[in-house]
């Protein structure tokens, strides 16, 4: 571990440094302009961001560190945190080429950035500066979304090798997110209560919690599902733990890697563009609304963290109402004739876990 020396005494970490001098630097500093104190710039604030602050889930930790590896160091690493005014974030964020959904990924991870500056004291505590830098259609997605009908589902799921038929299957008939299902142990479903725990995901090799708390829920197992499951369970190799372990590894699938080379061929073959895993999570919210489910069985079975007072204590039963809304959304998707199924073979599973 990297140690710090300061004024004679030995620190574990700059963190400790910090600490430190945080008081020294208010007894430095009181009468003194502010323009004289020492100018903290925007790079300071990443690193120790970078250190502190980012999120420990892998997905959401890539993802940050992404953008500020691409977009955040590169223009701002050492310019004065005096010196970026809402304005100058404005046209620099107006002109990026990118989406204005990314966009706003980049304004959200801004606003925070500059909150733990006021927090650290780097700079005055005034309004966040990123508050004024207001842009269109930050919250809105341009890809256009496919939703598919139940009959495009079954066209896709014939298309598709076993296990990946039963994956899709889990992720249309509850609405769960690629990596919660890779990260689904056999030891999760009840098969005598008929439920499924959803309590871990699983994201290019590690193993997260789920992504909110609303996440984390016991959800129904409809017939079809179920039978499509215990099917899969007879053919599998009992050794792994993984509902969908990959023969060649034993792990949970690597998710892109299965979306690039079966789901998305498969949805071209029948003459859809586009189609990937979360085509899957809002088809599924479509089929809900088309069984005419109220808006609140709605978000509870999509586990959304946005949820009133009432789904906040109830959000956690597996109500008799969420059972009968899950139920009419299987019995659209299970009404064909099951075919025999080829598995992925070994050699092929190899190539994809890389």
């Amino acid at each position: 571990m990297k140690q710090v020396t300061l004024d004679g005494n030995r620190y574990k970490t700059e963190k400790a440094a910090r600490s430190h001098l945080h008081p020294l630097l208010h007894k430095v500093n009181e009468g003194s302009d502010y323009q004289q104190l020492q100018q903290f710039t925007f790079g300071d604030v990443l690193k120790r961001y970078e250190a502190e602050e980012m999120p420990m889930r892998k997905s959401t930790h890539d993802s940050y560190a992404s953008l500020i590896r691409t977009h955040l160091r590169p223009q701002w690493e050492g310019t004065a945190l005096s010196e970026m005014k809402a304005g100058r974030i404005r046209d620099w964020l107006t002109q990026l080429p990118l989406s204005n959904f990314s966009k706003g990924h980049i304004r959200s991870l801004l606003h925070k950035l500059f909150d733990l500056a006021m927090l650290w004291e780097y700079m005055e505590v005034e309004r966040n500066p990123v508050e004024l830098v207001k842009l269109q259609g930050i919250t809105k997605r341009e890809k256009k979304i496919v939703v598919l009908t139940p009959d495009q589902f079954n066209a896709i799921v014939r298309e598709l090798p076993r296990p990946l038929d039963v994956m899709i299957q889990v992720v249309a008939t509850i609405g769960l997110r690629l990596s919660e299902v890779l990260g689904l142990k056999w030891g999760d479903i009840d098969w005598k209560a008929k439920t499924i725990l959803i309590q871990r995901s699983a994201y290019r090799g590690s193993i997260d919690e789920t992504k909110t708390a609303a996440s984390c829920a016991t959800l129904p197992l409809a017939q079809g599902l179920m039978s499509s499951l215990q099917d899969w369970r007879s053919e599998a190799d009992e050794e792994f733990p993984w509902v969908f372990a990959n023969p060649a590894t034993g792990k949970p699938y690597l998710g892109p890697s299965i979306q690039q080379r079966w789901i998305r061929p498969a949805g071209e073959k029948i003459g859809l563009m586009g189609v990937g895993f979360h085509t899957f999570r809002h088809s599924y919210k479509s089929w809900l609304d088309r069984v005419g489910a109220p808006m609140g069985a709605m978000k509870d079975l999509m586990r959304h963290s946005a949820i009133s007072v009432t789904m906040n204590v109830y959000g956690d039963t597996l109500t008799p109402e969420k059972r009968l809304n899950n139920d009419k959304v299987a019995k659209l998707l299970y009404s064909s004739k099951k075919t025999p199924k080829k598995r992925v073979s070994r050699a092929t599973a190899q190539s994809s876990s890389s």
